[in-house]
């Protein structure tokens, strides 16, 4: 667990501090030599529609792009801050996933309506907004709705107004539909938001499409930024993992006991303590990024979402034993597709949303669920028109919705068989103890 004695916890702070100011660094240098516009790329970020696959890195450019992040991520922590949340893993978890969306369909501009339909709703249900604030910053998941109405080529004054509105009443809407949905896939599903993200996003577009409204779907994916991606990736999660052993007594003391925890509905900061948590953080970092190397993908703003969406989740529900077999199970049901290897790729990465599938009922069940994603999630998007960010948890709390039923009655028919086995056996023992007792009262 954490050891904070003797001004260690000061240490691990400025540890902390200096991983920020890396990262900073590191994409200043990186921007330095690029001849763009930083303003402009942001103006292009802000009014773009963000509709999936909308990668930042091509429409505002590296700067632009880390711009565009950095402040979604001051603004996150200042709300933080400012309502005295209390950092669990699932408020890591909405950090760096919100973080990474900030690099493909997230900006400042569309993102704000749904707060305030949040902060609406904590004032209807007079509960605090620091209750539900991870919930409203998963929920920014519809934010490509706000751009989408708001920017569309034939918008007006009025397209402001309406996107505001629609923003806002997702953001109130979303906290009651997300309690109600989690009992769909019983948290079976890492990625609730994405899940009611796509029901609300269904019936949000079937409106749309009511009264004539069209989304065309896009995919502008960078090339460029490869290198500068993986220097940066592999730099924070060796940061993380070096801040993590520090934190824990310079050891990795404990990490044995979080890999063999099943994930489901598992807070690693509360059960294992920070240092345990930033240590599984960047080693699934790793196991994210390796995988995508390994297919021979270049890294790009969706699959680095993707990346830091996994890294996040190590802090409430992930861990390289049980997102190991989700990813080969959506490699093998690749094999003999069309798909390329960027869809597999990303599908992979946000499949992991299955892995307490994994942890609870095995590696042969989490490589099912796996194959199983990546069929569904291909043909879901069109469901909600391409507006839901997360559309893999979309397709994971189908499939986790399907499996679950399926599992147990293989389950429970085992467990049967096995009960039936061991009653057999006891009988066995029984009678043959019984006439070892009438052999002894002869002998007597």
């Amino acid at each position: 667990m954490d050891n904070f004695n003797n001004g260690r916890l000061l240490k691990a702070k400025k540890l902390t501090l200096t991983l920020i100011m890396f990262v900073v660094v590191i994409f200043t240098y990186l921007s330095i030599g690029e001849n763009e516009n930083i303003i402009n790329g942001l103006v292009k970020i802000v009014t773009s529609p963000a509709v999936l696959i909308t990668d930042f890195l091509v429409i505002g450019g590296l700067a632009a792009t880390f711009i565009n992040a950095t402040l979604i991520c001051l603004f996150n922590f200042m709300l933080v801050k400012l309502l005295r949340v209390k950092i669990t893993g699932l408020v890591l978890a909405a950090f760096f996933t919100v973080y990474g969306f900030s690099f493909f369909g997230k900006n400042m501009i569309n993102i704000l309506p749904i707060y305030i339909g949040g902060i609406l709703y904590s004032k209807y249900e007079h509960i605090n907004f620091r209750e539900i604030l991870p919930t409203i910053m998963f929920t920014s998941a519809l934010a490509p709705f706000i751009s989408e109405v708001a920017f569309r080529v034939e918008a007006n004054e009025f397209s402001y107004i309406n996107a505001i509105a629609l923003g806002t009443v997702i953001g109130f809407v979303a906290t009651p539909l997300a309690k109600k949905m989690a009992g769909f896939h019983e948290g079976f599903n890492l990625y609730n938001l994405g899940f009611t993200g796509g029901i609300l996003g269904a019936v949000i577009t079937s409106i749309l499409k009511a009264y004539h409204f069209t989304v065309t779907p896009q995919k502008l994916i960078s090339i460029e930024y490869d290198m500068d991606i993986k220097i940066i990736c592999s730099s924070v999660f060796l940061l993380l993992i070096i801040i993590g052993w520090y934190v824990n007594g310079n050891s990795f003391k404990g990490y044995k006991e979080l890999i063999a925890d099943s994930g489901h509905k598992a807070d690693y900061v509360a059960k294992y303590g920070y240092g345990l948590t930033y240590i599984n953080m960047g080693i699934i970092g790793f196991v994210a990024t390796g995988f995508v190397v390994a297919l021979g993908e270049t890294l790009n703003g969706p699959l680095l979402a993707g990346i830091l969406t996994v890294v996040g989740f190590g802090a409430f529900g992930k861990h390289f034993r049980n997102i190991t077999p989700i990813l080969l199970g959506v490699y093998l049901a690749s094999l003999g597709t069309t798909s390329d290897g960027f869809v597999i790729a990303l599908s992979a990465l946000f499949g992991t949303s299955l892995a307490p599938i994994s942890g609870v009922y095995g590696v042969f069940w989490g490589t099912v669920a796996g194959w199983l994603h990546f069929a569904v999630v291909r043909n879901i998007g069109v469901v909600h028109g391409g507006l839901n960010l997360y559309n893999n948890g979309f397709s994971a709390g189908i499939v986790a919705g399907v499996m679950l039923p399926i599992i147990r009655t293989f389950k429970e028919h085992k467990d049967q068989r096995t009960q039936k086995y061991y009653l057999k056996k006891k009988e066995l023992y029984t009678m043959m103890m019984r006439e070892q007792d009438k052999k002894d009262s002869l002998i007597d």
